[in-house]
């Protein structure tokens, strides 16, 4: 059965947040980096163009070394970056970085996600205190591939169903699906196991974990949104607020998040994780009940 693979929009975001709100410290050199500074805009207070890359199909996750879009950045300081856009229909971009020169440095934003619609899509793009956006045009996909790089666009997933599955309740309401992605990814911000699944009920909703790694190793062990693990569960159509959502920005509520066990052999991870959140409207609300299983692909 093919299914959709979802964006971890909000994990890259925030871990994007953290990294920027931080200096880097360099083991190779000794040396402390700055956060890069500058602007998408011209002196005027104009948004510097940007250029679409390569052709973008509905249902089909794209190539990001043949679909990107390269934005102009106007660097008043040199230093580490992190450019990323809004999530729209169902993909966004971004990317991280070094700008070791000022003046205009031209950065590839990648993509990620999966386009769903058909349509003219608008993005909105983030860099230090600056906002500009630009338009993708996604054109209509039979779903065969057509412009992807196989990384799930028109190709069937044959991982076990019964490996990816996720649950948890809110009050009386319960909420639970499979896992489309289960990945270590490293950035700026460090390595971490992420989790991206789907309700299974109507398929319109991502549901994100992610847990820091030690060096890209799964161990079992508590972790805590209070730091660098997230918990979001996020409306594709709807985009922000998060329908729940706990990291670090919404101390004190948190989410205790446990690995209880990681097969290194088969690949398998299981956990649970209970708390509090903040819903759409910033109320606390209780997290219980929650597990999880998923196949890590890679």
């Amino acid at each position: 059965m093919a299914r959709k693979i979802f964006p971890f929009f909000s994990l890259l975001c925030l871990i994007a947040l953290f990294s920027s709100c931080k200096k880097e410290y360099s083991v190779e050199t000794g040396i402390t980096t700055v956060d890069a500074t500058g602007s998408l805009k011209d002196s005027s207070g104009n948004c510097l163009p940007a250029s679409v890359v390569g052709t973008f199909y509905n249902g089909v996750t794209p190539g990001s070394d043949t679909a990107y879009v390269e934005v102009k950045v106007n660097v008043d300081t040199a230093g580490s970056y992190v450019i990323t856009t809004d999530l729209q229909n169902g993909f966004m971009f971004a990317d991280s970085g070094f700008f070791s020169t000022t003046g205009i440095n031209i950065v590839r934003l990648k993509p990620i996600g999966t386009p769903i619609l058909q349509k003219p899509t608008f993005f909105t793009v983030y860099f230090d205190t600056s906002i500009c956006g630009f338009t993708v045009n996604v054109n209509d996909s039979t779903g065969s591939g057509l412009g992807g790089d196989g990384g799930g666009g028109g190709i069937d997933d044959t991982t076990n169903l019964s490996d990816t599955a996720w649950q948890f309740s809110q009050g009386v309401n319960k909420y639970n699906g499979i896992f489309d992605q289960a990945f270590v990814v490293d950035t700026l911000g460090g390595s971490y196991m992420v989790l991206i699944g789907s309700t299974a009920e109507t398929g319109d909703t991502a549901f994100v974990l992610s847990i820091p790694t030690l060096g890209g190793v799964i161990t079992p062990g508590t972790y805590t949104t209070l730091t660098t693990s997230v918990f979001y569960l996020q409306d594709l159509f709807a985009g922000p607020p998060s329908i729940f959502s706990a990291n670090f920005l919404t101390a004190p509520d948190f989410i205790t998040i446990n690995i209880l066990t990681y097969d290194a052999s088969t690949k398998i991870v299981t956990g649970n994780f209970n708390g509090t959140s903040k819903d759409a409207a910033g109320n606390t609300v209780p997290i219980t009940s929650g597990s999880f299983k998923a196949f890590i692909t890679y």
